[in-house]
């Protein structure tokens, strides 16, 4: 379990990709000839949510359907004879819910299953080999096929190591060829990724050591990103339990990126909620006129509980105008149970809150002087998770995807960081 903490720690602690998974459905895996055929039936869910929700609280099988009876995904391999698919067996598969993908020889000698649904490249079965009969030869992990810094510099989502492109079955007949991603310090998500191949025997489950010139190339490019991101890592860590300051410029992004620690520093509902973020924009920025909308619809459609984060380094008056101006629109009472956290000079501040004095909302103030230190319990439960060091692997395949979930559910501050860090031309 601790190697798995320590892969979705990294992925926590580096810039992280979205993801979205549809729920687990049958699957049938056809050789090339079309004369074998693997039908994959999924463990029945309840939903995705049932099933995280399950994981985090240590209850198997995760997301169990009511009525379902398998613990595990079901393999039928089939054989074209005469016209007609005859099964040639029916096993359960070592996939507690359902492979990503599979290949199939055309004898139905060998079939290779890869990954885990909702978690590529995690677990102990990233790729597994079965032979005849349905008898499993080997059942492989990420590292049984690259290196440490190989897995470091992997690209990543929050619920994976996007690790390969699409396999085949080698001309030989006696191996699978898994073409491996090559790590890049800047990869875009719509470009195809450069792949250099890493080979299975069939037979015995070994892994062909790489060797070659793409190789080499491979790894020399693996170790610059996994010391690039090492370097990230630790500077995260610092600023994560350094004092927090405002920026020094009043670039919009790195606005945000304080307003939101600042809110897990001192809102008093930290552990549950999540801030709104607004920073209005120069006023001689073409763009400037969407955020004056931005400051007046987060002031319009707080709730109660809702901590309202604001700030306007370019030009404080402009908010305190906007502000007051929005004010005057609003109900008495209307913000009764808001936060508003407005990140300006205390001149400012005290006439927003002037401003707001009848709307209910509480106004508090924030000392642009004065650096706001880190939570202690916060450091404590974070530092761990999202900034661990590199334990050895695990074999423990259930307490891994119990962590998987742990560890996503800790994620959704980081994760809602960058979907805004990415998303800061159109921010609220």
């Amino acid at each position: 379990m601790r190697w798995l903490m320590m892969l979705v720690a990294v992925a926590l602690a580096a810039p992280a990709l979205a993801d979205t998974w549809m729920s687990p459905t049958r699957a049938v895996y056809t050789s090339p000839k079309k004369t074998s055929r693997l039908i994959v039936e999924p463990r029945a869910l309840e939903s995705q949510l049932a099933y995280f929700e399950d994981k985090s609280a240590g209850k198997e099988p995760a997301g169990q359907r009511a009525g379902e009876t398998k613990r595990t995904a079901r393999g039928v391999l089939e054989r074209r004879v005469g016209g007609r698919w005859i099964t040639q067996w029916e096993v359960p598969l070592a996939n507690e819910v359902a492979p990503v993908d599979a290949l199939v020889s055309d004898d139905g000698q060998h079939v290779v299953t890869f990954d885990n649904w909702h978690s590529m490249g995690l677990g102990e079965n990233v790729v597994v080999i079965y032979g005849a009969g349905g008898q499993q030869v080997r059942s492989l992990r990420l590292d049984d096929l690259l290196p440490p810094d190989y897995l470091e510099a992997l690209p990543r989502s929050v619920s994976s190591l996007h690790w390969r492109r699409e396999a085949r079955l080698a001309r030989d007949g006696r191996h699978v060829a898994i073409p491996v991603v090559v790590p890049e310090e800047e990869s875009r998500s719509d470009a195809r990724p450069r792949t250099v191949d890493v080979s299975v025997d069939l037979a015995t489950g070994a892994v062909v050591p790489p060797s070659g010139a793409a190789w080499d190339r491979a790894l020399t490019a693996a170790t610059r990103v996994a010391r690039d991101r090492r370097a990230w890592q630790a500077a995260q860590r610092a600023a994560f339990a350094a004092p927090l300051s405002p920026p020094a410029q009043p670039g919009e992004p790195a606005w945000h990126g304080y307003l939101r620690e600042l809110f897990y520093r001192v809102d008093p509902a930290w552990r549950e909620g999540f801030p709104k973020t607004t920073v209005l924009r120069s006023p001689g920025a073409k763009d400037y006129a969407p955020s004056v909308t931005w400051v007046r619809e987060a002031l319009r459609e707080a709730e109660e509980g809702d901590a309202v984060m604001l700030a306007a380094p370019a030009a404080p008056e402009r908010l305190v105008a906007i502000v007051e101006e929005e004010a005057r629109t609003l109900p008495a009472g209307k913000l009764r149970g808001v936060r508003v956290y407005p990140a300006v000079p205390p001149a400012a501040f005290a006439a927003i809150r002037s401003a707001l004095a009848t709307s209910g909302a509480e106004v508090v103030a924030v000392d642009l002087a004065a650096p706001v230190p880190q939570r202690p319990e916060r450091l404590a439960e974070r530092t761990a998770a999202s900034f661990g060091g590199a334990p050895p692997p695990s074999h423990d395949g259930a307490a891994e995807q119990a962590a998987v979930a742990d560890a996503l559910a800790d994620s959704m501050e980081a994760l809602a960081a960058e979907v805004a860090k990415e998303s800061a031309a159109t921010p609220r």
